[in-house]
């Protein structure tokens, strides 16, 4: 019998006992039908979760694409101005036109000022788990009570979706806090296979659900309410169908650290945050520090493109909610090709930092060309060929920022900094549609606010250039200076077959280094 708590089997030798990351054949945790199961499952539970997980994350943002287009019409429905020919007033404030990036600046926020405290309770508590699976049924009961979403009740929907853009962070949280623990399991060679299959089942699954949603939209003749209320019924259970087995495979583990008497929280949390920011600085500022401040602002960037293309293509483009979801259909396709032009570039060039500087400069280039030249409904055919290129872009940004960040990290601290790399990549996620929004409210066309996310890339981009050659970052990773003896639990890096080993044990520098030692390609 499996003793989850402290991963042993009863009975057993302790030479004999397997670690409870692999799965062995009685603890597999069963689909509906046993003939999927092993098709499904990947070396640990926790791989065979984290890809369920995905496969549901994929298809909730793709179900924001119709909800967001239904919410814009009914508000321009309830000021008299769905007509092409009607400017619009304000509703509750705001422009129609403003209610999406309105609904991201909102549920930024919190993310920014909760994160780390969710964090703290994943990290310092036994509730892990139990954080995932409360958040992901949170995120379902939202979802479902969005299926009513109609003229009376559009509004509260919409706050709604702003808190359902932090409860998907927390979501997400709680499911990347597991995967330096599969890395140390599966191995890195595996973890990289894994990484990629994640991905594709992702994909795959976004374009299965628009495939549904389009489809029943075209077949029934939906207008984009209905389209918005069809695509929240279609989401509930296709997704909440990937949290429930997620979470059933995910394990219940203890807390990795624990608090001291006088320590909270919420304290902790955001502490724990400085310490790391500092710690970069000061030890990797020139690497890793300048590779996470341009995280910073490419993710912003990145992030928001979704937002303020929903509402561009509704508003300027004169695009229904099917023509979006076909347009959005052909961006997934587009990553697919952008994830191998990524990976032949860094190739050629031997250098992710390259690659990721000239995916930089294309994404600029191609976001000022497709704003300033898709300015009425006339040009949709070109909105295709724009939504292929924007796909390609996004399919090479995502792996090669990934492979980066793999690449740069400090041994021993993976857990701790992929954490702070998610934080990053939402601590300004608020910030380009509150530009946006103003821009917006101010009369100024709303190219120009789709053109004012080329800031953030370019910000991103002189972030790459000032980080040290390539080799050198490699080099600056070849020993963790950010441990040591009074912060920091003895070393568990059983990937390498090191495992307990006390910094008291290692006498110098040199010996830190052995223990640490990367091989630099």
């Amino acid at each position: 019998m499996m003793d989850a708590q402290h991963g042993t089997i009863e009975g057993a030798d302790d030479d004999d006992r397997p670690p409870i990351d692999i799965i062995q054949e009685d603890d597999l945790v069963q689909f509906p039908m046993a003939c999927c199961s092993r098709r499904f499952c990947r070396k640990t539970n926790d791989a065979t979760a984290f890809g369920m997980l995905k496969m549901g994350n994929g298809q909730v943002t793709m179900s924001n694409i119709f909800l967001s287009t239904a919410i814009i019409t009914l508000a321009q429905i309830e000021i008299n101005c769905h007509d092409d020919e009607v400017e619009c007033g304000t509703v509750h404030g705001y422009k129609p036109s403003s209610l999406i990036t309105v609904i991201g600046t909102i549920s930024g926020v919190p993310s920014v000022l909760l994160l780390p405290f969710m964090g703290a309770i994943i990290d310092c508590t036994n509730y892990r788990r139990n954080i995932g699976i409360i958040s992901c049924f949170c995120l379902m009961l939202v979802q479902t009570i969005q299926i009513g979403t109609v003229e009376s009740t559009w509004y509260p929907m919409a706050l709604l979706q702003a808190l359902n853009g932090f409860i998907f962070q927390v979501v997400n949280l709680a499911a990347f806090s597991y995967l330096p623990e599969i890395g140390r399991a599966v191995g890195e060679e595996t973890m990289t296979v894994y990484s990629a299959e994640w991905s594709i089942v992702m994909f795959v699954t976004e374009l299965m659900y628009l495939v549904a949603v389009i489809g029943g939209s075209i077949c029934f003749g939906l207008n984009d309410i209905q389209t918005g209320q069809f695509g929240q019924a279609v989401n509930v259970p296709a997704s909440g169908i990937c949290y429930y087995y997620a979470w059933k495979f995910f394990r219940n583990t203890g807390a990795r650290r624990k608090l001291t008497g006088r320590e909270s929280l919420f304290g902790t949390g955001f502490r724990q945050v400085f310490r790391t920011a500092s710690g970069i600085y000061k030890h990797y500022g020139p690497s890793l520090g300048w590779f996470l401040l341009a995280v910073t602002f490419a993710e912003a960037a990145a992030n928001t493109f979704v937002l303020v293309a929903v509402t561009y293509l509704k508003e300027v483009m004169g695009f229904g909610s099917s023509d979006i979801g076909i347009l959005f259909f052909i961006v997934i396709i587009g990553t697919i090709p952008g994830s191998y032009l990524g990976k032949w570039l860094t190739m050629l060039t031997s250098c992710p930092k390259t690659t990721m500087k000239l995916q930089l400069i294309a994404f600029i280039i191609v976001n000022f060309a497709g704003f300033f030249c898709l300015t009425k409904p006339e040009q949709s055919s070109l909105a295709y060929v724009f939504g292929l290129l924007w796909g390609v872009l996004l399919g090479w940004f995502y792996p090669t920022e990934s492979l980066i960040f793999s690449m740069i990290v400090p041994q021993g601290q993976e857990a701790e900094l992929a954490g702070f790399f998610l934080y990053c990549t939402q601590i300004l996620g608020w910030l380009p549609p509150l530009v946006f929004t103003y821009m917006n409210e101010q009369g100024i066309e709303l190219k120009y606010g789709g053109m004012h996310l080329n800031l953030y890339l370019f910000i991103a981009l002189v972030c790459y250039h000032c980080m040290l050659p390539w080799d050198q970052c490699l080099e600056a990773v070849q020993w963790n200076k950010m441990l040591n003896e009074t912060d920091v639990p003895p070393i568990n890096n059983e990937r390498d077959g090191l495992g307990g080993i006390e910094l008291d044990d290692i006498p110098d520098r040199r010996g830190v280094e052995t223990v640490f030692k990367r091989d630099v390609c």
